[in-house]
């Protein structure tokens, strides 16, 4: 896959092949995925976690694929996880890297058109949710995900007409991730209880079909990240409290098109800093929801988003990739 980031320097990516020194990128699909599992941390982590998975799954191995996910979000949720959310990659930001605005929107469906014509395997990112560190290690998500999804995702190879599996799965990437902070249309969460609250409750749990998710990946340099979170906290208030026109009837804004700059509130908003620095880097994930594509789209010609956003552009070593998802699977704490 091409490396799309803004910086064409090589970064270590933590997997579970970084200890002998294997170097990974940042893809147009999100985080390089690394052939060997991550490690899960063993030092104690404060606060709700996330396990969180990017991975690709060929089309003829869809159906096992489903019936694996299935069971593996049921037993999450039998172990204790506050929410198994998957998401399905249809498209890419175009205003996210500063291309004119007659590019807005070109590849809001890139992805699932080439999943459709079979030139593309199928992209997802899984969000499994822990209230604790003790939660999260004692449900396993790890071994469960072996031993319930792997097995789905091989590549496929045509054999006597027929598709069949290749001799080893597609790389797969696993991280664990600490929220930073979140909002919604209600306010803005920075501590653990109402992160905790935030996140047994996703904001797509009951449409996600019909909302737009926005996963803006970056690297920082590890040393900065003080300064960085210091910076993007205040750039998460602004993109879930901004919208246009200003002011609006409703207080959220009017629905953004093609063919206009207006833009409704998030939904809701994420930050989330991987758990365990890569080498001298620091993976984030800046996670919105969205009622819909032109939303945030026009949400990135804002002057007033610029303009908090510049501070934290600065300080990106690689990045910004920001993939569009719809979400396919919801399953909460019983």
């Amino acid at each position: 896959m091409p490396d799309t980031a803004f910086s064409p320097s090589r970064r270590k990516v933590l997997s579970g092949m970084a200890a002998s020194g294997a170097v990974s990128l940042l893809v147009t699909t999100g985080f390089a995925p690394a052939a060997m599992a991550t490690e899960m941390p063993v030092m104690a982590m404060s606060g709700p976690l996330t396990y969180y998975v990017e991975l690709r799954v060929a089309q003829p191995f869809k159906t096992g694929f489903d019936a694996g996910m299935q069971r593996f979000a049921q037993t999450m949720q039998q172990r204790g996880a506050l929410a198994v959310t998957l998401k399905q990659m249809v498209g890419d930001s175009t205003m996210v890297k500063n291309y004119p605005e007659n590019y807005k929107g070109l590849l809001r469906t890139a992805y699932a058109d080439a999943a459709q014509a079979g030139t593309l395997p199928l992209f997802y990112a899984l969000f499994v949710r822990f209230a604790s560190d003790k939660a999260l290690h004692t449900a396993k998500p790890d071994s469960v995900f072996g031993a319930e999804v792997l097995p789905h995702l091989y590549g496929a190879m045509m054999q006597d007409g027929k598709p069949v599996p290749t001799p080893a799965p597609m790389a797969v990437y696993r991280g664990v991730f600490q929220t930073v902070a979140a909002g919604d249309r209600q306010g803005i969460y920075t501590s653990d209880v109402d992160i905790l609250k935030f996140l047994a409750k996703p904001a797509d749990a009951a449409s996600g079909n019909r909302l737009i998710t926005v996963e803006n990946h970056v690297f920082i340099a590890d040393r900065v990240m003080q300064s960085f979170e210091q910076e993007v906290v205040p750039l998460l208030k602004v993109a879930q409290e901004t919208f246009q026109p200003t002011p609006s009837a409703d207080g959220i804004g009017q629905p953004g098109a093609a063919d206009n700059r207006l833009y409704r509130k998030a939904v809701s908003t994420e930050i989330l800093r991987k758990s365990t620095a890569d080498g001298r880097q620091r993976a984030y994930i800046m996670h919105g929801i969205w009622e819909s594509v032109w939303d945030h789209e026009n949400s990135h010609l804002d002057p007033r988003f610029k303009a908090a956003a510049g501070p934290v552009g600065a300080m990106v070593d690689i990045g910004p990739v920001e993939p569009f998802y719809t979400t396919r699977l919801t399953v909460l704490k019983a």
